[in-house]
């Protein structure tokens, strides 16, 4: 299966300004992040990705920093290796990525 390239697949991303690539849990995340204020985290579920918030995060972004990454696997976040796509795994990657983005 072709895993989605950004500069392509991702043109038209929904919230695209608030995306980023962060390194973390050894993998490379594509996360959105906007707003200021305590930190609201939103995670999709599967066979979705960020584009699943994409009229709710503006909205909370008024009140809060949302940070709404693509799971392991989906959207344009690396796929993980060996058992990284079980719940426990998905887990430890994204407080992994919490922590690489200031919010452990």
């Amino acid at each position: 299966m072709r895993r989605p390239d950004w500069n392509h697949d991702g043109r038209d991303w929904p919230n695209r300004v608030a995306s980023r690539f962060v390194p973390a849990g050894g993998i490379v995340w594509h996360v959105q992040v906007m707003g200021d204020g305590p930190a609201a985290l939103l995670l999709h579920g599967t066979g979705a990705a960020t584009h699943s918030w994409a009229g709710l995060m503006p909205l909370l972004a008024r009140r809060f920093t949302v940070i709404a990454p693509d799971l392991p696997g989906h959207g344009f976040t690396g796929m993980p290796p060996g058992e990284g796509l079980s719940l426990p795994a998905m887990a430890a990657g994204v407080a992994a990525l919490a922590a690489a983005l200031g919010h452990a």
